[in-house]
């Protein structure tokens, strides 16, 4: 049986998983990218790779960390490191100051629910095993 603790955090970083799915669709949505040109085919791509990191967030969180598998743990927290600290910084750093706060509170809030999931499960995960073991 799983701790509630680790229960509690997998649902927190599948939540937190589901607004990368609103900035997928907000790149296409908002700036409608045309597929002919060079940038729209990166803005697309773009688009289409956060929401394939989502949906394997999603996964991750509702099936091997529930049940409490630590490689899970750290399969979640790599896209956390490689794909949402470096996008955080691109656009702080070179985002107009006019949208820099719509573009950025909506990852922030994502990363901070996210990595509040992942320490949740990382201390049910690890805990219980340190735990077992005396």
């Amino acid at each position: 049986m799983m701790t509630r603790k680790v229960r509690l955090g997998a649902t927190i970083l599948a939540i937190g998983a589901l607004g990368l799915f609103a900035a997928s669709a907000a790149i296409v949505l908002t700036n409608q990218p045309d597929p002919s040109t060079r940038a729209g085919r990166h803005l697309w791509a773009g688009a289409l790779a956060i929401a394939c990191l989502a949906l394997q967030e999603i996964i991750l969180a509702l099936i091997p960390l529930r049940r409490g598998e630590r490689w899970a743990v750290w399969a979640a927290a790599i896209p956390f490191l490689l794909v949402g600290v470096p996008v955080l910084y691109l656009d702080a750093t070179y985002v107009e100051k006019s949208a820099r706060l719509s573009t950025l509170m909506p990852q922030v809030i994502s990363q901070l629910i996210g990595i509040s999931g992942l320490v949740l499960c990382a201390a049910g995960v690890y805990g219980r095993a340190r735990v077992s073991k005396t």
